[in-house]
Protein backbone atom coordinates (compact mmCIF):
# COMPACT_ATOMS: atom_id res chain seq x y z
CA UNK A 1 0.00 0.00 0.00
CA UNK A 2 1.08 3.53 -0.98
CA UNK A 3 2.76 6.09 1.92
CA UNK A 4 0.74 8.51 2.08
CA UNK A 5 2.74 10.58 4.88
CA UNK A 6 4.14 12.81 2.22
CA UNK A 7 0.70 14.24 1.25
CA UNK A 8 -0.77 14.38 4.35
CA UNK A 9 2.46 16.82 5.57
CA UNK A 10 1.44 18.95 2.31
CA UNK A 11 -2.01 19.07 2.90
CA UNK A 12 -0.75 20.17 6.68
CA UNK A 13 1.38 22.91 5.63
CA UNK A 14 -1.54 24.13 3.35
CA UNK A 15 -3.31 24.08 6.16
CA UNK A 16 -1.04 25.68 8.79
CA UNK A 17 0.60 28.02 6.36
CA UNK A 18 -0.74 29.18 3.02
CA UNK A 19 -4.43 29.19 4.11
CA UNK A 20 -3.62 31.09 7.35
CA UNK A 21 -1.05 33.45 5.65
CA UNK A 22 -4.27 33.93 2.53
CA UNK A 23 -7.03 34.59 5.56
CA UNK A 24 -4.98 35.79 7.81
CA UNK A 25 -6.96 32.98 10.04
CA UNK A 26 -5.99 29.63 11.68
CA UNK A 27 -7.32 26.88 10.13
CA UNK A 28 -7.55 23.21 11.30
CA UNK A 29 -9.27 19.88 9.90
CA UNK A 30 -12.79 19.69 11.00
CA UNK A 31 -15.31 17.16 10.92
CA UNK A 32 -18.64 19.76 10.45
CA UNK A 33 -22.21 18.72 10.32
CA UNK A 34 -23.97 18.40 6.92
CA UNK A 35 -27.59 20.09 5.90
CA UNK A 36 -29.03 16.58 5.60
CA UNK A 37 -27.78 15.89 9.22
CA UNK A 38 -24.92 13.59 8.41
CA UNK A 39 -21.17 14.52 9.33
CA UNK A 40 -17.88 14.97 6.86
CA UNK A 41 -14.80 15.77 8.28
CA UNK A 42 -13.19 18.79 5.79
CA UNK A 43 -9.48 19.38 5.44
CA UNK A 44 -9.04 22.93 6.84
CA UNK A 45 -11.91 24.99 8.57
CA UNK A 46 -11.48 28.57 9.63
CA UNK A 47 -12.34 29.22 13.48
CA UNK A 48 -15.77 30.59 12.52
CA UNK A 49 -16.70 27.87 10.01
CA UNK A 50 -17.59 30.49 7.50
CA UNK A 51 -14.30 29.31 5.32
CA UNK A 52 -14.26 25.49 4.53
CA UNK A 53 -11.85 23.73 2.55
CA UNK A 54 -10.78 20.84 0.80
CA UNK A 55 -7.56 20.21 -0.07
CA UNK A 56 -6.03 17.76 -3.32
CA UNK A 57 -2.62 16.39 -4.24
CA UNK A 58 -3.86 14.89 -6.86
CA UNK A 59 -2.75 15.43 -10.66
CA UNK A 60 -5.68 14.96 -12.65
CA UNK A 61 -3.95 11.97 -14.85
CA UNK A 62 -2.82 8.32 -14.33
CA UNK A 63 0.86 7.15 -14.56
CA UNK A 64 -0.23 5.75 -17.61
CA UNK A 65 -1.27 9.21 -19.13
CA UNK A 66 -4.72 8.82 -19.23
CA UNK A 67 -7.19 10.68 -17.52
CA UNK A 68 -8.16 9.54 -13.97
CA UNK A 69 -11.49 8.90 -13.41
CA UNK A 70 -11.36 7.55 -9.90
CA UNK A 71 -9.39 10.58 -9.12
CA UNK A 72 -11.94 13.30 -10.74
CA UNK A 73 -14.71 11.06 -8.78
CA UNK A 74 -13.18 11.76 -5.58
CA UNK A 75 -12.75 15.71 -6.25
CA UNK A 76 -16.54 14.98 -7.21
CA UNK A 77 -17.80 13.67 -3.79
CA UNK A 78 -15.37 16.51 -2.03
CA UNK A 79 -17.15 19.23 -4.02
CA UNK A 80 -20.95 17.39 -3.37
CA UNK A 81 -19.78 17.41 0.79
CA UNK A 82 -19.02 21.01 0.19
CA UNK A 83 -22.63 21.55 -1.15
CA UNK A 84 -24.02 20.44 1.84
CA UNK A 85 -22.69 22.47 4.02
CA UNK A 86 -25.17 24.69 5.44
CA UNK A 87 -25.86 28.33 4.40
CA UNK A 88 -23.34 29.70 7.48
CA UNK A 89 -20.59 28.64 5.16
CA UNK A 90 -19.55 31.68 2.82
CA UNK A 91 -16.67 30.59 0.96
CA UNK A 92 -16.62 26.84 -0.47
CA UNK A 93 -13.09 25.68 -1.80
CA UNK A 94 -11.80 22.75 -3.62
CA UNK A 95 -7.75 23.80 -3.08
CA UNK A 96 -5.28 21.73 -5.08
CA UNK A 97 -1.29 21.57 -5.70
CA UNK A 98 -1.52 20.31 -9.39
CA UNK A 99 -2.50 22.57 -12.21
CA UNK A 100 -3.59 20.10 -14.61
CA UNK A 101 -6.26 19.04 -12.12
CA UNK A 102 -7.48 22.70 -11.72
CA UNK A 103 -7.23 22.61 -15.26
CA UNK A 104 -10.01 19.62 -15.41
CA UNK A 105 -12.16 21.17 -12.72
CA UNK A 106 -12.39 24.63 -13.96
CA UNK A 107 -13.48 22.83 -17.25
CA UNK A 108 -15.74 20.43 -15.72
CA UNK A 109 -17.46 23.92 -14.18
CA UNK A 110 -17.57 25.76 -17.16
CA UNK A 111 -19.26 22.73 -19.27
CA UNK A 112 -22.14 22.50 -16.10
CA UNK A 113 -20.30 18.98 -14.09
CA UNK A 114 -18.79 21.23 -11.33
CA UNK A 115 -21.06 23.99 -8.80
CA UNK A 116 -19.80 27.31 -9.54
CA UNK A 117 -20.34 27.99 -6.05
CA UNK A 118 -17.12 26.48 -5.01
CA UNK A 119 -13.56 28.36 -5.85
CA UNK A 120 -11.20 26.20 -7.48
CA UNK A 121 -7.51 27.33 -6.24
CA UNK A 122 -4.08 26.03 -7.37
CA UNK A 123 -1.49 26.33 -4.63
CA UNK A 124 1.99 27.68 -5.41
CA UNK A 125 4.21 24.99 -3.47
CA UNK A 126 7.46 26.35 -2.34
CA UNK A 127 10.19 24.44 -3.86
CA UNK A 128 10.90 21.88 -1.27
CA UNK A 129 7.58 20.94 -0.38
CA UNK A 130 7.24 20.51 -4.34
CA UNK A 131 10.02 18.22 -4.65
CA UNK A 132 9.34 16.46 -1.85
CA UNK A 133 5.57 15.66 -3.38
CA UNK A 134 7.19 14.89 -6.58
CA UNK A 135 9.35 12.20 -5.00
CA UNK A 136 6.29 10.42 -3.17
CA UNK A 137 4.68 10.14 -5.90
CA UNK A 138 6.88 9.15 -8.13
CA UNK A 139 7.32 6.51 -5.64
CA UNK A 140 3.65 5.53 -5.73
CA UNK A 141 3.16 5.02 -9.34
CA UNK A 142 6.42 2.89 -9.45
CA UNK A 143 4.34 0.66 -6.84
CA UNK A 144 1.60 0.86 -9.29
CA UNK A 145 3.83 -0.57 -11.95
CA UNK A 146 5.06 -3.80 -10.17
Amino acid sequence: MADTSTQREVEEWIRKFWLTSKFSQDFKQKKLKLTPGGFFEFDAVNIDESIVVNISTSGAKTSGGNVGSAKLQKIRADAYFLLLLPDTVLRKMLVFTEQDMVTLCKREQSNGRMPESIEIILVDLPEQIREKLNSAKRIASDEMIR
